[in-house]
């Protein structure tokens, strides 16, 4: 039953989704949900179109950077994004994206978990799996690129940061903390270099 509800929302939500704006909303974001596999991260330019010129790109970043401090921050993400994106009940509009997000991978985990070790021990399935684990890497990477690193790296400064971050991550095993106050207070007194 959770999956011919999920296939059911999938296809019939879009159809039935320019009746009300909460509706497509919900729809928009059951169909971003739908295309989690390996990690969030790989619905980011989908959600990008999804605000469409509704939220700047500087506000999109923002709210994007502020998701990482959470667990599950796609998700969180995707509550910023649903309180913007419904600004006459923007309360409303955050748990219907919410919900919304989360309810594809909720009916799918319920319709094949009983059954996952004996499809998952099919050739075909595994197959099919490890196919979309290699796909995930190249969305996980577009993603990074477009829009994180083609609208937030744009001079020498940037690029440098970006390479300190890495250093900072793999070397010094600095806290994510630590290193968001450093970036805060280097992209502070970066703003005011002349270049």
């Amino acid at each position: 039953m959770p999956l011919i509800l999920f296939v059911a929302l999938l296809f019939a939500l879009p159809l039935f989704a320019s009746a009300l704006p909460s509706l497509t909303l919900f729809s928009e974001f059951f169909q971003a949900g739908s295309l989690v596999f390996g990690g969030g991260h790989v619905v980011l330019p989908l959600l990008q179109n999804i605000v469409g010129d509704q939220l700047s790109q500087d506000a999109f970043l923002t709210g994007y950077a502020a998701a990482q401090a959470v667990p599950g921050p796609m998700f969180t993400f995707a509550t910023y994004i649903g309180y913007v994106m419904l600004p006459s009940a923007p309360v409303a509009g955050a748990l219907i994206a919410t919900i919304a997000v989360f309810l594809p991978g909720f009916l799918l985990l319920l319709g094949v978990l009983k059954n996952w070790q004996s499809l998952a021990a099919k050739p075909k399935v595994a197959g099919a799996m490890n196919g979309v684990n290699a796909a995930v890497v190249g969305l996980l990477l577009a993603a990074l690129y477009q829009p994180v690193f083609s609208s937030a790296v744009i001079s020498a400064l940037d690029i440098s940061f970006v390479l300190v971050g890495f250093y900072l991550l793999k070397q010094w095993k600095l806290p994510i903390v630590w290193m968001v106050l450093f970036f805060v207070a280097a992209g502070i007194t970066g703003g005011m270099l002349p270049i």
